[in-house]
């Protein structure tokens, strides 16, 4: 792994892999969701995808094709504390790569017709989670618990902050999340550094700086027990309960993760294995901590027949109460380590996820060093520091949606 600052002062991070001549470029930006409010939630999402579509010196058109006749592939990507813009390649257009990379970065069109059609299939796709309850408890869900708060909305942010976003909107977005003073620029791939820094130096040395990224200040006020009753089209129910759980940077944070794997993510699950398998009250069950820079919530959610809802709550309560009391068996917790340890190793298989796990990474302060860290603080996690952990998070206030009273 190295690291090297450009004329510009952007950061590079590069992952020299053997094997495949492959290479991922992504710039990453940290002004994404988290900065933004009620008039323009979705706004960074919006950028992203128009970046992508057209330049200034490319029409959508020739910018398909120049990237299609290098057999690239260029993505914007937005999450609730990052946005970012990458291309793959085979190395050996890595030249050519960056420049139409860093054109995308610097000179996107935001073409009024573009702007429009976009927008309208965003609205799309807001109203097609309409017909999903799963999705339709998840944005209840993070309303109730978020409040006003930017983590509230979806990250294609709502039907009235799409339709009341500008062209000039986008435009001073843009300035500020894709400047030098805000992006970093994180390659994984089997090619040579100093190639990697020639062509790097060429066309994103002149990327210009400007308004720096702060994080802002998120003040959350969660009420007391909370269970809120929606009534809907849908057969069947939906359940969906969260508990106030600490950013991705808190010390408690790889013992809630072990705590997730535990409870749901796998058919092993004790949620899994006590409401659908042994009693067959749900039809899907699991468990879930999403990584926030700021607060985040650890949340269960089930999909089941109406008419289990009060059962299912109950058994819930019982479950997280035994966990909260009882300590695990050595060998459950080695076997939760050993899969945590697994899944992760293999999500970072290729040079895509390689560059997108070490600029996340470097973004949010942890540094690329942290991978090794991280299994190591796996390793770590006793029974004891799961029941004071589970203690911390369960004994909060909770909030629940319940679909389909």
């Amino acid at each position: 792994m190295e690291s090297f600052t450009l004329k510009n002062n952007i950061k590079v991070i590069f992952n020299k892999t053997n094997g495949v001549e492959v290479v991922a470029i992504r710039v990453l930006t940290p002004v994404s969701v988290i900065v933004e409010n009620s008039q323009n939630a979705g706004i960074s999402y919006l950028t992203s995808r128009l970046m992508t579509h057209s330049t200034k010196k490319y029409s959508s058109k020739d910018l398909a094709k120049v990237v299609e006749d290098i057999g690239a592939e260029l993505v914007g990507y937005t999450d609730y504390d990052l946005a970012e813009i990458s291309m793959s390649c085979l190395s050996r257009y890595f030249d050519k790569a960056t420049e139409v990379l860093s054109d995308v970065i610097l000179n996107p069109s935001f073409d009024e017709k573009e702007l429009i059609f976009e927008k309208q299939n965003i609205i799309a796709y807001l109203d097609s989670r309409k017909d999903s309850i799963g999705s339709t408890a998840l944005d209840k869900f993070t309303k109730e618990f978020y409040g006003d708060v930017s983590y509230s909305n979806p990250v294609l942010g709502s039907k009235e902050t799409i339709l009341e976003i500008t062209k000039n909107d986008v435009i001073q977005w843009h300035k500020y999340s894709y400047n030098a003073s805000n992006i970093l620029i994180s390659v994984a791939g089997n090619i040579d550094e100093n190639i990697v820094k020639e062509f790097l130096e060429k066309n994103f040395a002149i990327i210009p700086i400007g308004l720096k990224f702060k994080k802002p200040i998120l003040i959350l006020t969660h009420p007391e027990n909370k269970i809120k009753e929606i009534q809907s089209k849908f057969s069947q129910a939906y359940i969906y309960m969260g508990f106030s759980a600490p950013s991705l940077n808190d010390k408690r944070r790889v013992p809630i993760e072990v705590i997730s794997v535990i409870l749901g993510s796998r058919m092993t699950s004790r949620l899994f294995v006590e409401l659908r398998e042994k009693l067959g009250l749900a039809y899907e069950v699991n468990a879930t901590y999403p990584l926030r820079i700021r607060e985040s919530f650890f949340a269960i959610y089930i999909g089941l027949d109406k008419k289990n809802i009060d059962l299912t709550l109950k058994k819930i309560d019982e479950i997280l109460k035994d966990f909260c009391t009882v300590k695990i068996s050595n060998q459950e917790l080695e076997d939760t380590k050993r899969y945590m340890k697994g899944i992760y190793s293999i999500s970072n298989l290729t040079v895509r996820e390689q560059s997108f796990y070490y600029g996340w990474l470097e973004l949010i302060g942890k540094g690329v060093g942290y991978k090794e860290k991280y299994l190591k603080e796996i390793d770590s996690v006793t029974p004891e520091i799961l029941i004071d952990v589970a203690n911390s998070v369960f004994s909060k206030k909770s909030v629940t949606i319940i679909i389909g009273v």
